[in-house]
C-alpha cells in the first residue's frame, strides 16, 4: 500500500513557517545575551590594576580587544595589557603588545611610556644595550617623564664596572644622554684605580661635549668640585641633595638655578655646587664651608625639611643671605638672613580654603590623608583653616603610604551599600550607592596616588569636588584618573600652560638646555637664582650684609612662579594659582 503524497504547497508552507520559527529564536537568544560595555570592562581593568591585581586587569582588557575591536578605547586597553605584561613579568607578551601599538597616533607622553615599558621588558629578559636603546629613544621626547627615565639610563651603567661595555655605549651614544653618563663612569672608574690624568681627561670631555646635562654636576665633584671663588666677582653656594634617594630632586632644583645663572655669567656669578647628601650635619658644615672657603655672597638651599634648621641658624649666625627651597615652615622673625621660596603648606591652604568656602560655597568636607608626617600635617591645616570660614568638617580617613586599593575606606566611611544583585543584563558586576555625601573631598598626596584614588571613587559613585595640594600638578593625575579628574581643584604656583612671556622664555630655554618641560621645583629654583643675579647685575653689592638689605627692598621682581618679593619674615610674597582640570587638561581658575 502507498502512502499519500503530501501536496508541495503544503510543503512550502511548513518550511516558511519553519524559517521565521528559526529566525525568532535566534532573536531571542540575542536578546537573552546582553551587550558588552566596553566602558565598564575598562573601567573594572582599571581598578583592578591599581589595586595590585594585574591578572585580573588583564582578563578584562583582554576581552575588550577581542570582543569589542572596534570600540575607541582598543589601544588605550592594549597599553594597559603591556603594563599588566610587565607586572606579571611575561616580557615577550609585554614587548609583542606595546609594538602592536606604534602604527597608531600616540601622543608625545604616551610614547614615553611605551618606550620606558619596552626597556623594562628588555632589561627583565637581561638584553641591557637593547634596553639602553629604548631608554634612549624616551629621552628624545620633551616630557616630565625623562627624570624617570634618566634614572634608569644610570643604573644601566652604574651597575656596570666593564670599561668595554661603558666605551662602547660612550661610542654608540656619543651625542646622546647615556653616552654623557658613560664618560662619567668612565671617569669615576679612572679615579678609583688612581689614573687622575685619565679621570681629568674624560672630564674635561664631559664638561666640553655634555655642557647642560644634569650629571655634569656630578662629574664636578670627583676632584671636590671646581672653585668659582678666583674667576668671578661674585660666589653664589648651592647646596641640594646630589646623592641618596632625594638626588633626583636635588638635580632638578640644580637645573632650575643653572638656567639663571649660566656659564656665560662667569666674570659677575658662578656656582659653587655641593652635596648636601640628606643629612643635617653635612647641611650645616657646608653653609660654614661656602662662607668661610669660597667667600659667598649667598646661599641657596637646602631643599629638604631635615636639612633646613642647622642651615638656617648657622647662615644667620654668619649673617650670609639663605634662600631655602624647602617648604617647611620656618619660624617668623624680622631682619633676618632666611629667606623661604617655596610653596608653604599654610599658604596653599589657606588660598585652598577661601576659594572652597567663599568662591565654590562647598560647606561640607571630608579628608582623605597619608598616615604619615606630611599626610597629618596637612590635614590638621586644612581642619584648622576650613573651621575658621565657617566651613563643616564630617571626618577623615587615614591610608597607609604604600597603598593601593582604597576601597575599605571609601566604603566604610561614605557607608557605601551594594544595590540588588544584578542579572544577566546588567552592564557591571556589581553596582554601589553612597548612603554619605559630602560637598569637599580633601586629599593631600601626590598625583599618582591621587590619580589612583580618584578612579576609585568614581568607581563606587562618590561625588563632590576633589581638593589639592601642588602635588597634584604632575601627569599621572589625569593619566591614571581619566574622566574622574575632571573638575578638581588644587593649588600651585607654577603652569606651563598659556604661560606669559616671561615664562614662555623660560620654558624654551629650559627645554633647550635639558631636553624636557620644567615643573614647579624648577621654577621655584629659578626664580631663587634669578632674584638674587639681578640685584647682583643691577647694584654695586660689597657684601652679604648689603645683599640681604636688598633683598627686603624688591616688591615688584616678575617671577615665573608669580614671585614679587619677600616679607619682613622672609617668606615669598606671591599669589597662588587655582587650577582645575576641564577636557583633560590642566588650567588655571584663578587668579
Amino acid at each position: 500500500m502507498s502512502l499519500p503524497s503530501i501536496p508541495q504547497k503544503s510543503r512550502g508552507r511548513k518550511f516558511v513557517f519553519g524559517l521565521l520559527f528559526l529566525l525568532l529564536f535566534l532573536q531571542s537568544l540575542s536578546f537573552a545575551q546582553p551587550q558588552l560595555d566596553d566602558s565598564v570592562l575598562f573601567r573594572e581593568g582599571e581598578v583592578f590594576l591599581s589595586k595590585g591585581d594585574p591578572e585580573r586587569a588583564l582578563w578584562r582588557f583582554k576581552r575588550l580587544v577581542t570582543e569589542v575591536p572596534q570600540s575607541p578605547l582598543v589601544n588605550e586597553a592594549k597599553f594597559r595589557m603591556g603594563v599588566c605584561y610587565t607586572q606579571l613579568k611575561r616580557p615577550q607578551d609585554a614587548i609583542r603588545t606595546l609594538n602592536e601599538l606604534f602604527p597608531t597616533f600616540l601622543s608625545a607622553s604616551r610614547m614615553v611610556q611605551i618606550f620606558s615599558l619596552l626597556g623594562d621588558n628588555y632589561l627583565e629578559s637581561k638584553d641591557r644595550l637593547t634596553a639602553l636603546h629604548w631608554y634612549g629613544k624616551g629621552l628624545l621626547v620633551p616630557g616630565p617623564a625623562n627624570e624617570e627615565l634618566r634614572k634608569k639610563v644610570k643604573s644601566i651603567m652604574d651597575g656596570s664596572n666593564s670599561e668595554e661595555e661603558l666605551k662602547s655605549i660612550e661610542i654608540l651614544y656619543r651625542g646622546a644622554y647615556a653616552g654623557g653618563y658613560a664618560k662619567l663612569r668612565l671617569a669615576q672608574i679612572a679615579k678609583a684605580r688612581g689614573n687622575d690624568a685619565v679621570a681629568k681627561g674624560y672630564l674635561a670631555e664631559l664638561e666640553k661635549e655634555y655642557r647642560g646635562m644634569d650629571y655634569i654636576a656630578q662629574g664636578r665633584l670627583i676632584f671636590g668640585g671646581p672653585s668659582a671663588a678666583m674667576k668671578s666677582k661674585y660666589v653664589v653656594g648651592v647646596i641640594l641633595p646630589q646623592s641618596g634617594i632625594n638626588a633626583p630632586f636635588g638635580e632638578r632644583a640644580l637645573q632650575g638655578i643653572q638656567s639663571a645663572i649660566k656659564e656665560t655669567d662667569s666674570p659677575l656669578v658662578s656656582l659653587v655646587i655641593r652635596d648636601s647628601k640628606g643629612s643635617p650635619e653635612e647641611a650645616e658644615k657646608l653653609v660654614e664651608e661656602m662662607v668661610n672657603v669660597e667667600k659667598a655672597i649667598a646661599i641657596i638651599g637646602p631643599l629638604l625639611g631635615v636639612e633646613v634648621d642647622p642651615a638656617a641658624k648657622k647662615a644667620q649666625q654668619l649673617k650670609t643671605p639663605l634662600l631655602t627651597l624647602s617648604q617647611k615652615e620656618l619660624p617668623s622673625g624680622k631682619g633676618g638672613f632666611v629667606f623661604q621660596n617655596s610653596l608653604a603648606p599654610s599658604d596653599q591652604i589657606q588660598t585652598l580654603a577661601d576659594f572652597a568656602v567663599k568662591e565654590m560655597e562647598l560647606q561640607t568636607f571630608a579628608i582623605f590623608y597619608p598616615n604619615s608626617p606630611y599626610g597629618l600635617y596637612f590635614k590638621n591645616l586644612f581642619t584648622q583653616e576650613v573651621n575658621r570660614r565657617g566651613g563643616k568638617l564630617l571626618g577623615s580617613v587615614a591610608y597607609q603610604e604604600g597603598q593601593t586599593d582604597f576601597g575599605q575606606e571609601i566604603r566604610g566611611f561614605f557607608k557605601v551599600r551594594v544595590l540588588s544583585k544584578p542579572d544577566a543584563r546588567r552592564k557591571k558586576e556589581e553596582e554601589y550607592k553612597p548612603l554619605l555625601s559630602v560637598d569637599g573631598i580633601f586629599i593631600p598626596d601626590t598625583h599618582d596616588r591621587v590619580g589612583m584614588i580618584l578612579s576609585q571613587m568614581a568607581y563606587y559613585g562618590i561625588k563632590g569636588t576633589f581638593l589639592g595640594t601642588n602635588a597634584w600638578n604632575g601627569p599621572s593625575l589625569i593619566s591614571i584618573g581619566g574622566k574622574a579628574a575632571e573638575g578638581v581643584v588644587f593649588v600651585d604656583a607654577f603652569l606651563a600652560r598659556n604661560p606669559s612671556n616671561a615664562t614662555a622664555r623660560f620654558i624654551e630655554e629650559f627645554r633647550k638646555s635639558f631636553q624636557r618641560d620644567p615643573e614647579t621645583l624648577e621654577a621655584l629654583s629659578y626664580d631663587a637664582a634669578k632674584f638674587i643675579k639681578e640685584i647682583l647685575e643691577s647694584k654695586s653689592v660689597s657684601s652679604p650684609l648689603q645683599l640681604q638689605e636688598e633683598l627686603y627692598q624688591i616688591k615688584n621682581f616678575k617671577g615665573v612662579t608669580g614671585l614679587k618679593g619677600f616679607g619682613e619674615d622672609g617668606k615669598a610674597i606671591r599669589a597662588l594659582s587655582v587650577l582645575t582640570v576641564k577636557r583633560g587638561q590642566i588650567e588655571r581658575v584663578s587668579p
